[in-house]
């Protein structure tokens, strides 16, 4: 039976002295975005068995006071700042690649994250406007959602749905891992719990954690 050692060590595309742990963690770190199983099956040639062994390991070796950990999210994995060098890392930090959603834009995202498929009129009626025609270009814009096809009522409204940039910058896993809405008051659940997951910087940051205060002054400082 192979075991561990020779799983994470025989392999063609690391130097004397690598494994499959450490294969993993360049990738990662090269790439900065989220890596699923299909992409790491494809980059390496390896099982799913020994990768997600190699995943286990790799996030065992990636915890304080190394300055990164390993998340799961999106489906995937990607690198993150740790969380201990907060402080530290804001002092880095000059410039926002994109601002915080606004609260009409949380409102339509979280009607089409808890709704999907849903149309246009769909959401103006939940939402008790005349349009969200606007705020559906802008999250469009921000691939946080995507059209899903046409619905076959009159007039066959396009559909959307949400996409893998949404469930980066909520820093989900997947549609799971939304909020239950039972858990929250009465009225305009959706926006309520899905702001509670709004965070301080877009999807995908390595500076994943720092509050906006900490960003607004490095901002005016530089």
């Amino acid at each position: 039976m192979t075991d561990e050692t020779e799983i994470f060590c025989e392999a063609p595309f690391w130097e004397e002295g690598g494994d499959l742990p450490g294969a993993l963690e360049a990738l990662f770190v090269a790439t900065g975005e989220v890596l699923d199983m299909g992409r790491l099956v494809e980059l390496t040639g390896i099982h799913e068995g020994p990768l997600r062994q190699a995943i286990e390991k790799l996030q065992e070796r990636l915890v304080a006071p190394r300055g990164i950990h390993l998340i799961e999210v999106a489906g995937g994995w990607r690198m993150a700042t740790a969380p201990q060098y907060t402080n530290l890392v804001s002092k880095l930090v000059t410039t926002l690649r994109s601002g915080r959603l606004t609260p009409a834009q949380i409102e339509t995202l979280a009607i089409i994250a808890y709704r999907q498929p849903v149309t246009v009129p769909e959401i103006n009626e939940l939402r008790g406007v005349t349009s969200a025609s606007n705020q559906v270009k802008s999250l469009l814009e921000r691939e946080m959602i995507l059209p899903a096809g046409r619905k076959r009522v009159v007039g066959r409204p396009m559909t959307y749905i949400t996409t893998q940039k949404f469930l980066l910058h909520f820093g989900l896993r997947n549609l799971q891992d939304l909020p239950r809405l039972a858990d929250f008051g009465e009225g305009n659940l959706e926006a309520q719990a899905l702001a509670q997951l709004e965070p301080a910087l877009p999807e995908g940051s390595m500076f994943e954690g720092l509050e906006d205060d900490d960003l607004n002054e490095n901002l005016d400082g530089a």
